[in-house]
């Protein structure tokens, strides 16, 4: 990477990443900036491109344990219908447990996403794992 970053284009990482922060936003600024910005600058593509796949696999994550808690509370409703004075049983709450695991997903998404922001704002290049590496080689070939 040999290009001069501006100001904006820094910006315009920084909140391509910390945009996870903002409810019903998440995923939809990092494209934004994405569609707006791809043609003009590799280090804003290439910010943004990885904040929408990191969002992105956050979402279905959330999305998967809502399922599998939903799955584990529609089972054990049998179980405590059968003796409605009795109290839940550890199942409903285990399923509690997996459909609440939103907020520290969420807390650590957002730290990750943060240090990814002020990084980028920085002017520094910062790699999401796993798909930091791919995303770098095809926008930086």
């Amino acid at each position: 990477m040999s290009e001069k970053i501006t100001s904006d284009e820094k910006l315009m990482a920084l909140l391509s990443h910390i945009s996870i922060i903002i409810p019903n936003i998440g995923v939809i600024a990092p494209i934004i900036i994405w569609i707006t910005q791809k043609d003009k600058s590799k280090f804003v593509r290439f910010n943004s491109i990885q904040a929408i796949f990191f969002q992105l696999s956050y979402f279905v994550l959330i999305m998967v344990s809502i399922f599998i808690g939903l799955v584990l509370m529609f089972i054990s409703l049998p179980i405590m219908t059968r003796a409605p004075d009795a109290a839940p049983g550890a199942l409903f709450w285990v399923s509690m447990g997996i459909m609440n695991l939103y907020f520290p997903l969420w807390f650590i998404f957002a730290i990750y996403a943060l240090v990814a922001g002020v990084k980028s704002f920085k002017g520094r290049i910062f790699r999401y794992l796993i798909i930091g590496r791919i995303i770098e080689k095809r926008v930086y070939k």
